[in-house]
């Protein structure tokens, strides 16, 4: 099984405090600036993100992969933390090519199988373990089907690249169903940001399958999917990315270093002006409208979710677009089929309300858990 790390002899210290640096200068530089930015006001709805943002865009600008190795601790630590936050005992399932951790109950009635996002450098975060944990507890209270978190710790660039991350979540996919007897309709698929990319892939593989991926024969569509802010095109030149560069969390030079190096175009960690080498499996919006065709026969439902403050939303609406052509030309009912479009949301809004602390949920989290509530009946 790959680590999910460098060695710690890659990592540089003086390098982390310089982030560290730039990361509270461009801070600082924001909230002074507010007061002459006021009135053609182009940042996050409040000063508070706004100066977040601008500090966690200036993180991912200039953080190499070994700062932040050095900075985050990997998926499976970070599990082992949210156990300990929340006293329960870790569970995991453990393959030769890579692992997955319980969020829940294993024995629940359906398995959300959900691939986490940090543009396939990154682990997943403890803000993420926690709005899922949130998610699967609140959902139970409410006496419907039971659910539970599965959350593989898929190995990330540069220590392997596209299509090794497919590889795994189809290894561990197959073990749910196979071992585990998990019929497809006791399964989700869902993810965010890059994990919204590889829900994609995934559904992509099972529809044409590929040669070098374990294949999934389905015996029924699996009960649903829901994305948050999908990476579906690795492209910055959509309008979206100019006019929100100031309201959301993400950062247009990171997003094309960071697909190279998935895909496999890349020179290190040296600057990209354009990302080449997606395909119609690696970069979901490169598919036509036909690739879709028959997603209803794979998945009985589908829910994708976007900030209007984010960077991907006129990509995640061209892909929404294709996705749904195809899916009602293969005979899918379009209703089943649903874009949510958050006004003033970042991002993996959902997510980040959690990272950043606000207790009270947003109105996109209530709006999420009503149409899952209804596929729990």
């Amino acid at each position: 099984m790959a680590s999910e790390a460098p060695s710690s002899s890659s990592l540089s210290m003086p390098g982390v405090l310089a982030l560290r640096v730039k990361m509270v200068s461009s801070g600082l530089l924001r909230l002074v600036t507010v007061p002459a930015r006021l009135r053609r006001w182009d940042g996050a709805p409040t000063v508070f993100q706004d100066v977040l943002f601008a500090t966690i865009r200036a993180m991912f600008k200039n953080m190499t992969i070994a700062q932040s190795r050095s900075m985050f601790k990997g998926t499976t630590e970070t599990h082992l933390d949210l156990c300990r936050e929340t006293k329960q005992t870790p569970k995991s399932i453990t393959l030769d090519e890579v692992v997955a951790h319980w969020i829940g109950d294993e024995d629940a009635d359906i398995v959300v199988f959900y691939l986490h996002g940090g543009g396939f450098s990154q682990p997943c975060t403890l803000g993420h373990m926690q709005y899922l944990h949130r998610l699967v507890t609140d959902m139970n209270c409410l006496g419907g089907a039971s659910i539970a978190v599965l959350l593989p710790a898929y190995t990330l660039v540069p220590d392997a690249i596209f299509p090794t991350q497919l590889k795994q979540v189809a290894t561990m996919l197959l073990h749910l169903l196979q071992q585990r007897n998990r019929d497809p309709s006791r399964i989700m698929i869902a993810g965010d940001s890059a994990g919204g990319n590889l829900v994609f892939t995934l559904l992509s593989h099972i529809l044409h399958p590929r040669a070098d991926v374990p294949r999934i024969t389905l015996t029924s569509p699996f009960r649903a999917v829901f994305v948050f802010s999908p990476w579906v095109s690795f492209s910055t030149n959509f309008p979206s990315v100019a006019e929100n560069a100031g309201k959301d969390i993400l950062e247009h030079s990171m997003l094309r270093r960071w697909a190279a190096m998935y895909v496999g175009t890349a020179d290190g960690e040296g600057p990209v002006s354009r990302t080449l080498g997606g395909d119609a499996y690696s970069e979901p919006l490169l598919a036509d409208a036909s690739w879709w065709q028959n997603m209803h026969t794979v998945a009985q439902q589908i829910y994708v979710w976007a900030g209007a403050n984010e960077l991907f939303v006129d990509s995640v609406r061209a892909f929404f677009d294709k996705l749904r052509l195809g899916w009602v030309n293969g005979g899918g009912a379009p209703q089943r089929v649903v874009l949510s479009v958050a006004a003033e949301e970042p991002h993996i809004g959902p997510i980040m309300d959690v990272m950043y602390g606000h207790k009270e949920k947003s109105e996109s989290q209530y709006a999420l858990e009503a149409w899952l509530r209804e596929k729990l009946v």
